[in-house]
């Protein structure tokens, strides 16, 4: 039997770049930003120049409900940001799953973000520590492509919120909810941010941001103090988020397959089995309840 294909691995004094099946995925070694997303077929997803998951940190001072508000005018100013890694480093050169592993400093917190190509995604695993006060931090990512539209998923639906701030009623819309994912494209090509426990953004021009942590200081002064362990991912695509099957891939990502060990045991079923199937492949099954007609197993 044939084994998995060793991925593309290159290391300069500048860059480390990872290449799979569908992408290649470029790091810059001083900045510790993301500079490219390139497809195999050779489109590039992030802006010319782009500092990809660039982490961002905005003052954060709510004039009310500290833990609850992120005020108008907060997202208005120019970020801080961390000029220069700590270290990026190549791990398990020569293997099945190399990953980069970026490590920043900020006061009084420290960021370790693992970051490996997963087939046509790109997961981000991280682990911060976390000690600040009254700061707001994002994950920011300058696209290509943009559109005067973001979407934003919702329970069984999506939105679409400007990311323009022309008027009053748009400047308001300046953080957005949103479940498994985000999506920021011109209909030819676009990138989804998937989350899994993350569910603000922001959108405006060419660059989506993924809200990460706060720190408000009441009621609780403690909160969202110590170690954070959390993933988020990158999906470039072609065409829309529909013909990508954005939806298909959140709820992949959020709920993916667990293997159970069990016993050998007697039963009635096959030893393969479908307990349900749907199609097509823009249908999600998102849940199953049992017949109110417990007699005959079907119901109405």
């Amino acid at each position: 039997m044939l084994g998995r294909v060793i991925p593309y691995v290159k290391q300069t004094a500048d860059s480390i770049t990872l290449g799979g099946d569908f992408l290649r995925l470029t790091i810059n070694k001083s900045t510790g930003c993301i500079s490219s997303i390139r497809s195999n077929i050779g489109y590039e997803f992030l802006a010319h120049g782009a500092c990809g998951n660039q982490l961002q940190f905005f003052k954060d001072t709510p004039k009310d409900y500290d833990a609850w508000n992120i005020d108008p005018g907060t997202l208005d100013v120019a970020p801080g940001v961390i000029q220069h890694a700590d270290t990026v480093e190549l791990l398990g050169e020569g293997s099945e799953y190399p990953s980069i592993r970026v490590t920043r400093r900020l006061k009084n917190s420290k960021f370790v973000q693992t970051i490996r190509l997963e087939g046509d995604q790109i997961d981000i695993d991280n682990d911060i520590d976390w000690h600040e006060s009254h700061v707001l931090l994002k994950a920011a990512f300058p696209l290509a492509a943009s559109g005067p539209f973001a979407t934003y998923e919702i329970p069984y639906g999506t939105i679409e919120r400007p990311t323009t701030r022309n008027n009053s009623w748009e400047k308001a819309q300046f953080e957005v909810e949103a479940i498994r994912w985000a999506d920021l494209g011109d209909g030819k090509h676009g990138l989804s941010v998937l989350n899994q426990t993350k569910y603000g953004y922001d959108a405006e021009g060419n660059t989506l941001r993924l809200t990460l942590l706060r720190s408000p200081k009441w009621p609780d002064p403690d909160a969202d103090m110590g170690h954070h362990h959390f993933h988020y991912a990158l999906y470039p695509h072609a065409g829309t988020w529909k013909d990508a099957l954005t939806v298909r891939h959140g709820y992949e990502y959020n709920y993916p397959l667990t293997a159970v060990v069990t016993t050998a045991h007697a039963g009635s079923l096959p030893a393969e089995h479908s307990f349900a199937s749907v199609g097509p492949e823009n249908v999600v099954l998102t849940a199953v309840k049992k017949a109110e007609d417990d007699r005959n197993g079907v119901g109405g």
